[in-house]
């Protein structure tokens, strides 16, 4: 998620600095960019955001000193609805971004019935091995994986919109000085890719 948020600011960087702006110059206005592009930079950027979105999860292997997975998910997802103390492993450590996810979604009264269930049985149930009475069903790892594409595709579409709507000036006032006689210095290049 770190990486995704690192390249979307790099990439709304670099469109914000190639940018042109309207200066007189030579008894005209010309647009300028006065950061030249790096379309290098943009492209290994989505590249990497690309890389982020397609890369499958993994389960988080940790060694845990428990007899079984289940239970040591269990215990994990119990320190991590109420942190008391120091536990022996960070929750963080043995549950994935998906189980965590769901343990954020439950109310207080989901998170009661949760906790009043044994611990392997509580691992069972975040792994999708046992659905527990009372419960919302943990979403599998492909579901979440498309519900997260869905929540980061909706928190790219204003960005996207406004680097739509930057271009549509640029392209307007390029047209409004072309039909005045004027050739704009800057051609505009920089073209927001289609969604």
């Amino acid at each position: 998620m770190r990486r995704f948020l690192a390249a979307f600011a790099r990439s709304l960087a670099a469109a914000l600095a190639a940018m042109p702006r309207m200066v007189f110059e030579g008894g005209k206005w010309v647009a300028r960019t006065f950061f030249p592009g790096r379309p290098q930079e943009e492209a290994m950027a989505e590249q990497e955001l690309v890389e982020e979105l397609m890369r499958p999860r993994e389960l988080p292997k940790a060694d845990t000193g428990y007899d079984s997975p289940d239970e040591a998910w269990g215990r994990a997802a119990g320190d991590f609805l109420i942190p008391c103390g120091e536990s022996l492993h960070r929750p963080e450590a043995i549950l994935d971004e998906r189980a965590m996810a769901y343990l954020d979604s439950l109310n207080v009264m989901e998170r009661a019935a949760i906790l009043a269930y044994d611990a392997k049985f509580i691992g069972q149930h975040l792994m999708g091995e046992r659905k527990l009475k009372g419960l919302p069903p943990v979403p599998t790892a492909a579901q979440w994986t498309d519900a997260e594409k869905a929540r980061l595709a909706a928190l790219a579409a204003p960005v996207r919109q406004g680097l739509a709507e930057m271009q549509t000036k640029i392209d307007n006032v390029a047209a409004i000085m072309r039909s005045q006689g004027y050739e704009p210095v800057y051609e505009p290049a920089f073209r927001p890719r289609a969604a």
